[in-house]
Order: C-alpha cells, then structure tokens, then sequence
C-alpha cells in the first residue's frame, strides 16, 4: 500500500506490459475516496496525524499572554502597513514574528528529528496552518524573522490565498522546524494541536477575549491569548521548551520589536 493508503500489488496497470502508471493510481484513488466518502486530502490527514501520535512523544505547555499591546499596536499600524503592502496586517503576522524570532533566539528550538538524529535548520521559517473546506494545508511563511513587517503580512496573506485556491507549490509545503495554528476567529479560548512531521512544535492560539488578568500586583480585565505549545521530546525536554515559549510570549507582550524583525 502506497502513501495515498492504494494498494499498488492488487491493481492492474495500463501501461505497456501491464505496467502500472500514474493515471492507474490516481483512478484508485479517486474511486476510493468515493467509496469512502473520504476526499485525498481527508485521507492524507488522517494517516499522517494517526502516524504522527503513533511515533512522535508529544508533550504540551501553556501559557496566557497579555495581548493587549498587540491588539492595540495592530490598529496602529493597520493604515500605515496597509498600503505599501496591500494586505491588512492580522494578529496572525505577530504570532508568526514572534515564533521566528523565539526560533532566532533558542536555536536548539529550530531543529527536526531526522534520520534517528537532531538537524538544526539554518533560516527560521514557520508553518502556518491554513484551513479549507475539506481539511489544511500548512505553507511555509519563509525567514519569519527577518525584514519588513509589511513584507511578512504580504508573505502570510499570498500563502494563504494560494492554498485556498489549489495553487500551492509542492516547494511551499517543505521546510521549517515549526508551525502555527490560530484559531482566534473562532469562539475557543485554547486547544492543543498535533504535531505536523517533520515539525518538532507547533505553537495553538485561541482567540483574543477580555479577561482577568494580575497587572502589577492588581487584577484587571486586559485582552489576552491562550498559547499551548506542543514539542516533540525528541528533539527538546521541558526546561528548553519552557524557554523557546517564554521567548515566544515575552516577544507577544513587547510587540514594538516584532514590527522590524531583526
């Protein structure tokens, strides 16, 4: 059985000599996925997510966040980015910013479990976790850490209209050492997400929402993100991870520095 779940031995192929081609197992798949009811893309996620908690030792930390700064720099900035860059910058572009930046920070973050050893990557690209009709997709926001901030929402806001229309490169698809998944235009505070292989983390964020929140030794209601991080203990234990998430929320609550990148 092939990676599209077809049983490539019981097919009869068209193919000179009754060789069997690609058109044979796309046909396979095709009428098996409505047999099942199931699309490619359904299938393809169920497998790898199945495999992914069969052979990756997940572990999860979380962390609430003030995002006050956030929302409110956000508003700021929306006209003046707005126009050289043509996209709207979202609560999205700082979480990924400040993802790359972490990664940028604790190095031993931006690394992959390969070949029964630790890779360390050397740019700091992030997954970002687009969701369609039938399933995700997860394109490759590259050098998150790095340039104009304007340049990064433009980066982010192609992705993600490239993948709602079916027009990802196989290219975009590869690389980085983690991914984001934000749910914050839904009605949940927090979730954890699986990892995506050959990630080693993936950063899930709930919505921002108005709540209780200990400023200076006073509670207050400030607007604030749910973050739940989940690691691959191969690749880093809870100390590292700790750190990696601390970095992450400490970039969020500062979010002045995530504008210019480094």
């Amino acid at each position: 059985m092939n990676k599209l779940g077809v049983k490539v031995n019981a097919m009869r192929g068209s193919g000179p000599n009754g060789r069997i081609v690609e058109a044979d197992v796309l046909r396979a798949v095709s009428a098996a996925s409505r047999a099942s009811g199931l699309s490619v893309m359904r299938r393809a996620i169920a497998k790898r997510t199945a495999e992914s908690f069969a052979t990756t030792p997940h572990f999860y930390l979380r962390a609430e966040v003030d995002a006050t700064a956030v929302v409110e720099l956000r508003q700021q900035v929306i006209a003046e980015a707005e126009r050289p860059a043509g996209v709207r910058p979202t609560v999205t572009d700082f979480l990924l910013r400040a993802l790359a930046l972490a990664l940028r920070d604790c190095p031993f973050a931006n690394t992959i479990w390969q070949d029964d050893t630790i890779v360390r990557l050397a740019d700091c690209d992030v997954g970002l976790v687009v969701g369609l009709s039938d399933g995700l997709l997860i394109p490759i926001v590259r050098r998150a850490d790095q340039g104009d901030f304007a340049v990064l929402s433009r980066q982010r806001a192609a992705l993600v209209e490239a993948a709602r229309a079916g027009k990802l490169a196989a290219e975009a698809l590869q690389g980085g050492a983690s991914s984001l998944s934000n749910l914050g235009n839904t009605r949940v505070d927090e979730f954890a997400a699986v990892l995506p292989p050959p990630h080693s983390s993936i950063l899930a964020v709930g919505r921002a929402a108005s709540r209780p929140f200990m400023v200076d030794g006073r509670i207050g209601a400030r607007t604030t993100l749910k973050l739940c991080l989940s690691v691959d203990h191969r690749v880093m234990d809870g100390v590292p991870a700790g750190e990696f998430l601390g970095r992450i929320v400490e970039g969020l609550e500062q979010p002045l520095q995530l504008l210019e990148g480094k």
